[in-house]
């Protein structure tokens, strides 16, 4: 019986095969299994105009930027906390550390979004080195031993801002294994609290965690859940409600009078039209608002809010919109940038409230002078290097972000939008500015309401004399 012939396809094929199924078996997990991955890369169309905000600058945490030569000076330190952990207490030795970390390695492995090319011992020492960096980093600051951290010259802002990044994590159970075994175990709580009061630092953090979740993922999850509490809806009053008080009042009066008295005069006065502003219709309405300027131009009054119960506390009264203030500073950059991006890497798991807030401040900030009125008005606070770097920011932060139509602040955003587009409210804004935008216009109207009352004055005498001659008196 003749043999089958082999072929060089054959060979091929079969090359082939071993080597995909080699592949195979160096993944994690099962077949038909979901991957519940936690660290990821910040997304590509989220990542590509801000790649600086999403990179290490002194210290590399986990696998994406491990290796990278200019952050080769803080291995070494890494080295050094590690033995200043092991000299925290008799019962903790490198045999017990790298035999936690080992029980782990495999649930570490499938919490990052891509396959890490390490085998085993260097994948542990990795998680034993940096763990115990980033634990030893907290309790350093807590005991304020801070020779031990700035012995290398760098900063503790710059490590703290790297540890906040999304792609320089490692998970938080590895940090709180080792919390158990070197420090106290059995203490959850207190070690988040502790935690959070670092991480949490900015504009937009709380010092605590009142209901912290089941499971913390690594630092940035740690750190949105101080930075991100779970916020009501925001406070939206309705700009066509009737309010007799509002009709009636002075200032609301005064403009139906002066309004109508400019229609029946048809008065000359010189005076510079405002441009028609193009407002947001249909599904817009929900994803854009009119920037600051174009705001200010439509009645729009913008305020702080004394008394906010977390930065997300915004509300619209009426043609007033109070925003809690906000302190922008170069820390807050990078913050703001990676909790977004953690946002859109967990659409499908959490309520993307912080994308819905930089998308508000996007379109309220297009141009320098936008910020300058919200400085002003002592809502915005710059520490930045100019209003120029600040716009840029506000139009970045949110770039590339998927914004849902029902998303946090979508009411707020239909009147805002509505307001805008009331024939009433654009009339208003329009008078006030041709009126009385500059001094001249307004002794011009002055003027036109002086001639108006002498031309009824004598018009009244006039009939009256005709109808009453000074015979008849």
């Amino acid at each position: 019986m003749e043999e089958p012939e082999v072929t060089v396809l054959d060979v091929e094929s079969s090359y082939l095969s071993e080597s995909m199924q080699q592949k195979l078996n160096k993944l994690w997990g099962q077949p038909n299994e979901t991957e519940n991955f936690t660290i990821f890369r910040a997304p590509c169309n989220i990542r590509k105009t801000k790649k600086n905000l999403f990179e290490p600058f002194v210290v590399s945490i986990g696998p994406f930027h491990r290796g990278h030569t200019s952050l080769h000076s803080m291995e070494e330190k890494k080295w050094r906390f590690l033995r200043d952990f092991l000299s925290r207490g008799h019962h903790i030795n490198m045999n017990l550390c790298i035999s936690e970390m080992k029980l782990l390695e495999e649930r570490t492995r499938r919490c990052y979004s891509e396959s890490v090319n390490l085998d085993s011992n260097a994948f542990v020492e990795m998680m034993l080195l940096d763990g115990c960096f980033v634990l030893e980093f907290f309790l350093k600051c807590y005991e304020g031993n801070s020779n031990s951290i700035f012995e290398v010259g760098w900063n503790s802002a710059f490590i703290l801002s790297d540890l906040r990044l999304l792609e320089n994590q490692i998970p938080f159970f590895v940090v709180e294994k080792l919390y158990e075994i070197g420090i106290q175990p059995d203490d959850r709580m207190n070690f988040l609290n502790y935690l959070a009061s670092f991480m949490a630092r900015g504009p937009t953090g709380n010092s605590s965690i009142p209901n912290p979740p089941s499971t913390i993922h690594h630092l940035v999850h740690l750190c949105y859940h101080c930075s991100v509490p779970n916020p009501g809806k925001p406070v939206v009053l309705s700009s066509k409600s009737f309010d007799l008080s509002r009709m009636l009042s002075p200032s609301r009066i005064k403009y139906l009078l002066l309004g109508f008295l400019l229609r029946v005069l048809r008065f000359p006065v010189t005076r510079s039209r405002a441009p028609a502003i193009p407002f947001a219709t249909g599904n817009r309405s929900v994803m854009v608002i009119p920037c600051a300027t174009e705001l200010q131009d439509t009645g729009v009054k913008f305020r702080p809010k004394l008394s906010p119960c977390h930065m997300f506390d915004i509300s619209f009264d009426h043609g007033v919109l109070e925003i809690p203030r906000l302190q922008i500073t170069d820390d807050t950059k990078p913050l703001f940038a990676n909790l977004v991006a953690f946002e859109q890497c967990k659409l499908g798991e959490i309520k993307a409230h912080l994308t819905s807030f930089a998308s508000f401040l996007d379109s309220l900030v297009n141009t320098q002078k936008d910020v300058m009125i919200l400085q002003q008005c002592g809502i915005i606070e710059n520490c930045l290097s100019s209003e120029e770097e600040l716009t840029r920011f506000f139009n970045q932060v949110s770039e590339g972000a998927v914004l849902m139509e029902d998303h946090f602040l979508a009411e707020l955003f239909i009147e805002v939008n509505r307001y805008c587009e009331s024939t009433w409210n654009r009339q208003r804004a329009r008078f006030l500015h041709d009126y009385f935008s500059s001094p001249w216009a307004a002794i011009s109207l002055i003027a036109a309401l002086i001639l108006l009352v002498l031309t009824c004055v004598q018009s009244f005498f006039a009939v009256y004399a005709y109808f009453v001659p000074p015979s008849s008196r």
